[in-house]
Order: structure tokens, then C-alpha cells, then sequence
């Protein structure tokens, strides 16, 4: 229970600092609460600490290997993490890993079509980003920035989803 109150207040009504505390604690009373590792990745790397996300996602996916959503959801933060630190070819390789898993998954096409852009493959970047925008037709900048809380990951992400082609 603690871990779907952790999502929810940190994914759904956007209160990260509060929902993280709460995912701290379903992993200390459950380390292998994979779900709760997979959430707390997230709020990891929206409060700007993308070490501590990387461990998280990295756990997520040694407890358990072989579920195909939980992987790509995974990959995707991990992809993103890579992403905010300037470490574009292992974002590539997670985002590439996550759509391996679920060809259709938004966000990992957008982390995808962001890392594109951030090494200058604008043809690239436009293109995957076309198609997850068919996925998602009504996605916007703000939907991928909002909860981060580091003016400089939300620069980096805007910018880059920008030149992708992501509407604002």
C-alpha cells in the first residue's frame, strides 16, 4: 500500500518529494518490492538524483529479468537518467532496449527521438518522434518535463524534445 501511495502522490498529483518518501519506505520493508523499485527509479530521477534512479531501475530488472512492461519501464528510466547525464549512447541502448520489449511505448520512443536530437540526427529524431506522436497525439513538452525538479533537466529534456518535434 505504501508503494501505490507513493505512485500515486508522485506520479498522479505530482507531490515527487512526498511519494518518494513513501517509496523509501515500502523498500525498506520490502527490498524486493520490484514495483516500488521501478516507482521510486522514477521520483529518483525527477528530484535530479540519476545515480540513485540508475540503481533503483538496475534492481528492478535483477529482481525480476524477464517481465516485458516492468522491463521497458526500466529501460525507459534508464534511457532517460543516461539522457540528463550527457551519456547519450547508453540512453540510445536503454531506449532501444525498452522499444525491443514494447515496440509501442511512448515514452521510450521520446527519450529515443531526445537523443537523436541531442546529437544531431534531426531526420532521426522527427521521425521516431512522428510515429510515438501518433501513439500519443495529445503529448506535450510539459507532460515530460513537469515533475522534474532540476532547471537544467527540464532545459535539456525541453530542448531536445523541441528539436525532435514534440508540440509545447
Amino acid at each position: 500500500m505504501l508503494a501505490m501511495a507513493g505512485h500515486a502522490l508522485s506520479q498522479v498529483a505530482g507531490e515527487v518529494e512526498e511519494g518518494d518518501a513513501l517509496l523509501v519506505r515500502a523498500i525498506k520493508l520490502d527490498p524486493n518490492l520490484v514495483i516500488a523499485r521501478h516507482w521510486n527509479g522514477w521520483s529518483q530521477l525527477w528530484l535530479g538524483r540519476g545515480d540513485a534512479a540508475i540503481e533503483q531501475f538496475n534492481t528492478a530488472l535483477r529482481l525480476n529479468p524477464l517481465h516485458p512492461h516492468g522491463g521497458a519501464n526500466a529501460q525507459t528510466g534508464l534511457a532517460y537518467a543516461h539522457f540528463l547525464a550527457d551519456r547519450h549512447d547508453d540512453a540510445l541502448a536503454c531506449a532501444a532496449a525498452a522499444i525491443r520489449l514494447i515496440p509501442i511505448f511512448p515514452p521510450a520512443q521520446f527519450i529515443l527521438a531526445a537523443c537523436h536530437a541531442a546529437s544531431d540526427r534531426v531526420g532521426e529524431a522527427r521521425r521516431i518522434c512522428d510515429r510515438a506522436m501518433q501513439l500519443c497525439p495529445n503529448k506535450r513538452i510539459d507532460a515530460y518535463t513537469r515533475r522534474y525538479r532540476r532547471r537544467e533537466d527540464v532545459e535539456k529534456l525541453t530542448q531536445a524534445l523541441r528539436v525532435a518535434g514534440m508540440p509545447e
